[in-house]
């Protein structure tokens, strides 16, 4: 037992690395047991529509076609953790918006679909600690070929980063051949 106790806590410790830029600023109560937030994620993005209900916490996921798709996912206990402790301070408490920051990402994948208007599903994930799943979809605009479909709940506030990284999804699809 104490081996195991030694063998986590360092994976306890490296995971609160993220967290601390994680705020939340609005908390309502939408049921008596359901609480909602929105979350601003490092000064940069907003995520709308999380709750915490007796079940846990539940990030928000979107309907189409009679399936649930959960497009924007904690990825660190530290993240969950910080979102935890907003939900336990109560409806109406609620952080100071940061201005953005510099938010590090990583392309983590494209999975190509044969659909006729989206072409591929790209796994973004931000400083290890949140994953979000955008579109890759057929555009109609003259001189365009793909844009860039992002979940419905998550918001950029920061514009310059938003453009930064659909630059980033677009280069890496013409190199994937999409």
């Amino acid at each position: 037992m104490r081996l195991k106790a030694l063998f986590l806590f360092p994976l306890l410790l490296a995971s609160t690395a993220g967290a601390a830029e994680l705020t939340a600023w609005e908390i309502k109560t939408s049921s008596p047991s359901v609480l909602s937030g929105d979350f601003v994620f490092a000064g940069a993005l907003e995520v709308r529509g999380v709750e915490m209900r007796p079940e846990g916490l539940f990030m928000p996921a979107e309907e189409s076609g009679g399936r649930t798709y959960r497009d924007v996912k904690l990825l660190s206990r530290a993240a969950y953790s910080s979102l935890d402790a907003a939900f336990k301070k109560g409806a109406g408490a609620g952080g100071a918006r940061k201005g953005p920051g510099k938010l590090p990402w990583t392309i983590k994948g494209i999975r190509r679909l044969g659909g006729k208007f989206r072409k591929a599903n790209v796994d973004v994930e931000f400083d290890g600690d949140l994953l979000v799943t955008a579109g890759l979809m057929l555009s109609n605009r003259a001189g365009e070929k793909h844009w860039i479909a992002w979940p419905r709940s998550l918001f950029f506030l920061d514009k310059k980063l938003k453009k930064a990284v659909e630059k980033d999804l677009l280069q890496r699809a013409a190199k994937e051949g999409l």
